[in-house]
């Protein structure tokens, strides 16, 4: 069977739909890619705003169209919080939704040969973690899911109704991936996750991310450390011991903030203020001074005002981010957001997102600036550029797989030249 994938989203979307090539390719299955005639097609998808919404229903009728007598099957979170409505589209022939995609192969298998609909889990039947394989984003990085689920409801947010609870991987199921991909040649490891920062709280011995830094830490092979998408809570003294004296740790760190606004974040239910961010960068900086700090933020919240998105700019500015992603809010169905009164137009979003994008190119490009002259090491990757430990990209002659020591010498964009040394 010819089995071709779409995934729509995030990095723990492209991370399970890897997973699931994987499972496929294990039970001797093809695959092909999506453009191409399959026997059935696999989309994998996003719910995290309207659009996400719309283009999982587009793909989804492309594949029917492509080959109408395919197995269709849709999974990921859209899948998940429309599952009726997803299964009126034509072609659909399961609705997997965020749970089960271990058992995608049978399902799969059972409705091409049966041509009948398996039966599959419940909504919201997910109480332990479903343990994928970690997957390989080059020849030298790979990614390895170690949480899923959320319990924020932050208001903008529909995520925890797409995937449930929060629910972590043991520390025994983790260091069995780390080894083996170890042992696979993988030096670079990311852990990723949907609330990564609350990671252990549902386990028996409660174990934190500490815990996952020092088992990276005694695994030979592993060179770095990465860690997915953080809160400012998770800054404690025990994390900032272990992340100081880590081996294996990039000083890198992706601390979510979404508004520079107090005002704002209390609308969006996040749940801490601008002074306590800052204060995690600041001490964050005080152990790790050449730590780069990257971000998310929502542009045009529910209610922004002007000077609620000053306040947003200044803080951005203030910070001196090294990195920062910007999203325009989108209405989500379902969250308390969707309910408030003073929804912005969508021209004053763009238009306010475009200045936050702004600012966010001006700071990584003096993040780089600050980085020349120095020397640091570099995993080279496929196209002839690699990463330093704090996440700058870098341009050099090494080849695909080593690790070279670089000399930073000059600023091109948001990427770094550098010569071997």
């Amino acid at each position: 069977m010819r089995v071709a994938f779409y995934t729509l989203g995030c990095k723990v979307n492209h991370y399970e739909t890897q997973a699931m090539e994987e499972l496929f390719r294990a039970a001797g299955h093809e695959i092909a890619a999506f453009e191409e005639i399959a026997d059935a097609y696999v989309v994998n998808t996003c719910t995290v705003t309207q659009i996400s919404d719309k283009k999982s229903r587009q793909v989804i009728s492309q594949a029917h169209r492509r080959n109408p007598d395919a197995i269709v099957a849709a999974v990921g979170c859209y899948s998940e919080v429309a599952k009726d409505s997803v299964a009126k589209l034509d072609g659909v022939s399961l609705v997997l939704g965020t749970h089960g995609r271990k058992d995608i192969v049978r399902y799969v298998e059972q409705a091409m040969h049966e041509k009948t609909i398996p039966k599959l889990p419940k909504p919201f039947e997910r109480r332990t973690f479903e343990e994928l394989s970690a997957q390989h984003d080059s020849r030298t990085r790979a990614t390895l899911k170690v949480q899923d689920g959320c319990n924020s409801f932050c208001s903008y947010c529909i995520i925890p109704f797409a995937r449930g609870a929060l629910r972590s991987r043991t520390l025994e199921s983790t260091k069995h991936e780390l080894e083996t991909l170890a042992q696979n040649g993988y030096r670079e490891v990311v852990l990723t996750g949907i609330q990564l920062s609350l990671y252990g709280i549902d386990l028996k011995d409660k174990p934190e991310l500490s815990d996952l830094i020092a088992l990276a830490d005694g695994i030979e092979g592993i060179e770095r450390l990465r860690l997915g998408s953080l809160e400012p809570h998770v800054i404690t003294d025990r994390f900032l011991e272990t992340a100081q004296n880590s081996r294996t740790l990039c000083r890198q760190f992706h601390l979510a903030l979404q508004s520079g606004s107090d005002t704002v974040l209390s609308r969006m239910n996040r749940r801490y203020t601008t002074e306590e961010y800052r204060t995690a960068v600041d001490r964050i900086r005080a152990c790790m001074p050449d730590a780069a700090i990257t971000t998310d933020v929502i542009a045009g919240f529910v209610g922004e005002t002007e000077e609620e998105h000053a306040e947003t700019k200044r803080f951005l500015e203030e910070i001196g981010f090294a990195r920062i992603h910007v999203f325009p809010y989108s209405r989500r169905k379902g969250t308390k957001a969707d309910a408030m009164d003073g929804h912005l137009v969508r021209a004053v979003k763009e238009a306010r997102a475009r200045e936050l994008i702004a600012i966010g190119e001006r700071l990584e490009q003096r993040f780089v600036d600050s980085m020349i002259g120095r020397t640091e090491t570099v995993i080279m990757e496929d196209d002839g550029t690699g990463y330093t430990g704090n996440y700058v990209r870098v341009r050099c002659s090494g080849a695909c797989g080593e690790t070279v020591r670089v000399k930073l010498i000059a600023r091109e964009g948001t990427t770094a030249l550098g010569e071997i040394i």
